[in-house]
């Protein structure tokens, strides 16, 4: 296949139960690791299909509110196994791959969890949406918002998709998706078939480059809630729109994460390629990948040499093609930002380590590749270290003492995850309770060691509020008070 080639497939909207195409036409989605290959023939709405997709939503919220939590968890649950069947049907990790970058294997696990993640909020709905009873007869409820936008990012999108639709419509709110511009096919397609089980207007999608269509979306005054997953800048600036309103928000911003492996722990190829494989997840394109690691400073070298050897195992490649073990990132700013800090870094006296291989042919083809990098020994002031890198990138940094660890690790103005590595399960534990971080994992970092279960969000500028788990399923409602029942005064009892 050329780099000229175009091998497309022609997405729509989803808007009041119907298939609709983009009022303002298409654009193009381009494959990052063949950007002359034109992958999706994207939707671009309109602001009246933005208006049209919220005034669905709004029609059909009070019915969808109305309807028993019972029956929604079932209709909700049903329209994520179909959209499960028809994803592997259609090959829909394929296409993910292909206008995403990650490699098919993560595409194939990505698209096989659409209908566990709705059975999971499902199974935890009925306790965390369940009144709450006081003596004397006060009780709590939760009320659903309304209408949410739900604004997706692209690493993991159809992840994402279904973390936020799934609460939010188990909890009795209607939702208004926006897919992310650069990678909409497969967030499109997924949400089409869940609307087609579900009442119109349940779920609907609207799309398109540049800030505008989120802009209206956000804006619009019949959204009472806004979920978004995405940068802290991107973050920053839905809230502002919606804050002009005082509309909440849920809000999974970057992250900046480290991991601390305690004195007690010898560097070891099994550890080396745990830690590896936490920073080059989806090419290091992930909020809660591994993007700072602290070691004890006497083991600096020896941690250096069993990660290099580890990263001189992969293949940097297009994600279609067998053997390929770290795909390209998503845009070429992407691929130059990295770079930039690699540079710096080297500039700073760190030593730069790419020992893995670029396929042969790919150095020209204009793909945004970006080879593997151990960092070893960069100033805390790098950029590589104080800024989020999402890209395949692994600065190691020595320390003398814990405390001094700990220290580096909570030196950050993000606050998404952590992880603790160590033998002793005390120490662990006592380490974990210091980290500034929403998530701190132990002896595992990483989407692989999320618990559903448990709540996931951000301290700090990585976000607010809670995803997954129980409160992940209260953070769509709002709560309604009320108190005991007095006599009316004047008529006697």
């Amino acid at each position: 296949m050329t780099s000229a080639a175009r091998v497309e497939t022609v997405a729509t909207l989803t808007i009041d139960g119907h298939d609709v195409a983009g009022d303002s036409g298409t654009y193009p989605v381009h494959d990052p690791g063949r950007p002359g290959e034109v992958v999706v023939d994207a939707p671009c709405a309109s602001a009246a299909q933005v208006d049209l997709a919220v005034r669905s939503a709004d029609d059909a919220a009070r019915g969808w509110a109305e309807t028993s939590l019972d029956d929604r968890r079932r209709q909700v649950v049903a329209a994520a196994r179909a959209a499960t069947a028809t994803s592997e049907e259609s090959d829909l990790a394929t296409l993910l791959t292909r206008e995403n970058g990650k490699v098919l294997s993560e595409s194939q696990f990505e698209v096989a969890t659409i209908a566990a993640v709705a059975e999971t909020f499902s199974d935890l709905a009925p306790a965390a949406l369940s009144p709450q009873r006081f003596s004397g007869g006060g009780e709590v409820t939760v009320q659903p918002y309304g209408v949410v936008a739900a604004l997706l990012p692209f690493n993991w999108p159809v992840s994402v998709l279904v973390s936020k639709v799934a609460p939010a419509l188990i909890a009795g709110n209607t939702v208004v998706v926006k897919p992310p511009p650069t990678c909409p096919g497969a967030v499109l397609a997924v949400a089409h078939t869940m609307a087609a089980a579900l009442p119109p207007g349940v779920l609907n999608t609207v799309n398109g480059p540049g800030v505008d269509i989120g802009e209206a979306l956000v804006g619009h005054p019949s959204v009472s809630m806004v979920s978004i997953t995405g940068g802290a800048r991107t973050g920053r600036a839905v809230m502002q729109n919606a804050g002009a309103r005082l509309v909440p928000g849920l809000l999974e911003l970057g992250g900046n994460d480290a991991a601390i492996v305690a004195p007690d722990v010898e560097p070891d190829e099994a550890l080396a390629d745990e830690l590896l494989a936490a920073a080059l997840l989806t090419s290091g394109q992930v909020c809660m990948a591994l993007k700072r690691l602290y070691v004890p400073a006497e083991h600096l070298d020896a941690f250096t040499e069993a990660l290099v050897a580890r990263a001189a195992t992969t293949v940097t490649g297009h994600g279609l093609t067998d053997g390929t073990t770290v795909g390209p990132v998503h845009t070429a700013h992407a691929a130059e930002r990295a770079e930039a800090q690699l540079v710096e870094a080297a500039t700073f006296g760190a030593t730069v380590h790419r020992p893995g291989a670029l396929r042969v042919g790919l150095a020209e083809s204009g793909g945004h590749y970006v080879v593997p990098a151990v960092v070893a020994g960069p100033p805390p002031d790098a950029a590589i270290v104080r800024e989020e890198q999402f890209a395949p990138l692994l600065p190691v940094l020595g320390y003398r003492d814990l405390d001094e660890a700990v220290a580096a690790a909570n030196d950050s103005r993000y606050g998404l995850g952590a992880s603790v590595w160590s033998g002793d399960d005390e120490l662990t534990e006592t380490i974990a309770r210091r980290l500034h971080a929403g998530t701190v994992f132990r002896n595992a970092h990483g989407p692989g060691a999320l618990d559903p279960r448990l709540p996931f969000g951000g301290w700090k500028e990585s976000g607010i509020g809670s995803e997954y788990g129980a409160e992940g399923l209260r953070a769509y409602t709002r709560s309604r008070a009320l108190p005991p029942a007095r006599p009316l005064p004047g008529v006697a009892g």
